[in-house]
């Protein structure tokens, strides 16, 4: 998604992603707590990093759709929902599989949706309004990758269908024979 949309949430998504994991890797140092299966992966098992990666990961989603995005609400609720629906399969398998306890992965699972709530937080509320976003997009670097904010297009997925169907439009004008030069 990063190097496809070049959008700077995607970053920042992904720094709050990685820092989430650096967490669960603390937290396994200090907590210690084995598998309940050795047989099942090396290390630790509490808290969960399958949990916790789908905590942030929906709490992040079904936050940013919530509060940036503004296209239909219909397509909206659906990828929240969809995001909720990839997460509890992946939550439940942990402990079906006999790769964690139920509380490691409800551990690792509340641990994640903190996390996310905590990043996506702060993004809003320090990161944005502090203007930092603005002089990375204006970076050289930045500019060299086309890495762009769209938060301020109120239909996002509106504004780049539109540019979609007049791209379109514009191939089958460039494709079509112009009659008069027959």
């Amino acid at each position: 998604m990063v190097l496809s949309r070049r959008e700077i949430i995607g970053v920042l998504f992904l720094l709050g992603q990685l820092l989430n994991e650096l967490s669960n890797l603390c937290l396994k140092l200090v907590i210690r707590q084995d598998r309940p299966n050795p047989r099942f992966g090396d290390g630790y098992g509490m808290p969960s990093s399958h949990s916790q990666f789908m905590g942030f990961f929906t709490v992040f989603v079904v936050l940013y759709l919530q509060c940036r995005i503004t296209t239909n609400r219909v397509h909206k609720i659906l990828v929240q929902l969809g995001a909720v629906g990839l997460s509890v399969p992946v939550i439940i398998s942990r402990v079906y599989l006999g790769y964690h306890t139920l509380p490691q992965v409800c551990v690792g699972a509340i641990t994640g949706i903190a996390s996310g709530l905590f990043w996506f937080w702060f993004l809003e509320n320090v990161v944005y309004p502090s203007g930092a976003v603005d002089v990375v997009l204006e970076s050289s670097i930045s500019k060299w990758l086309l890495l762009r904010d769209s938060r301020n297009i109120k239909d996002i997925a509106l504004a780049e269908y539109n540019i979609y169907m007049l791209a379109k439009s514009n191939a089958k004008d460039r494709s079509t024979p112009n009659a008069k030069q027959e």
